[in-house]
């Protein structure tokens, strides 16, 4: 990959992995855009890394509190992203509940997540699914209830939609956050869970890639530059990706994301009935 190549798909990561929008669907349109080839599984554990530690970085006074209070019940502080009102062992719960639907049809369906489905069509029509999704969630969730209210019950269901995510263009964070909302948990709190969620989902894919790099002979198909160049730049734009959706969700609707995500599926759609 030339570094333009690098720097393009770097910042498609930081962006769409926090963003409702899908940074699989996103990962994939973009190589089809450039026509660039797969970057390969090296340069996926990059950027993974880079947008991990971004969320680490932002959520740092939560993790720090966390760490801190799993031997008690002590509540996790405002930070610089705001708190959850969750006692640490209660949140760690929680995470982990919702995390396992993921991990379960991850594993299940990793092979054929590889196949068809990795296709600009299929991305298509799935981005419209987000769309459609979050703005149902958007238009007739109540919002009413404090994400410290949550029990495992409601986590299960966050992480039943979750694992739909693991098809290219479902969006993790958006159907995390339209769950939450379905079930009455505010904008800022459903988006604060889907955040917290997204640390074992990404360090699970890291992981995962990690993994295949080492073991099954994977070509790296980078160079080390190009993967430290990857990582910083995933990293310095999720940054900004998670404050700004904070900040958005705080004081506006989801709507921004659901006409992007019908705008983009319909553009795809109709590029490939075109030929494209």
């Amino acid at each position: 990959m030339s570094i333009l190549e690098v720097i393009i798909l770097a910042v498609v990561q930081g962006v769409t992995e926090f963003l409702p929008v899908s940074s699989s669907g996103h990962l994939v349109l973009g190589a089809w855009i450039l026509g660039a080839d797969d970057p390969g599984v090296a340069f996926d554990v990059a950027v993974h890394l880079g947008t991990l530690l971004a969320l680490v970085v932002v959520f740092r006074a939560e993790a720090w509190a966390l760490l801190a209070g799993l031997a008690g019940r002590r509540s996790l502080g405002t930070g610089s992203a705001g708190g959850s009102g969750l006692p640490p062992s209660r949140l760690l719960t929680l995470v982990v509940v919702a995390t396992l639907p993921l991990a379960v049809v991850g594993l299940a369906v990793r092979d054929a997540l590889d196949g068809p489905l990795r296709d600009p069509t299929w991305v298509g029509a799935f981005l419209i699914g987000t769309g459609v999704m979050l703005g149902a969630a958007d238009r007739f969730g109540r919002r009413t209830r404090a994400l410290a209210t949550i029990g495992a019950r409601d986590s299960l269901r966050v992480g039943v939609a979750q694992a739909v995510a693991v098809l290219p263009g479902v969006s993790r964070s958006g159907m995390c956050m339209a769950a939450g909302m379905l079930h009455d948990v505010s904008r800022e709190g459903s988006a604060l869970f889907a955040l917290y969620l997204a640390a074992p989902a990404i360090g699970g894919a890291g992981l995962w890639a990690a993994y295949q790099l080492a073991t099954d002979g994977a070509e790296a198909g980078v160079g080390v530059g190009e993967m430290a160049l990857g990582a910083a730049v995933s990293f310095a734009v999720a940054v900004v990706a998670i404050r700004g959706l904070l900040a958005l969700v705080r004081a506006h609707s989801l709507r921004v994301f659901v006409v992007y995500c019908l705008a983009a599926g319909v553009a795809v759609l109709a590029a490939r009935a075109a030929g494209l």
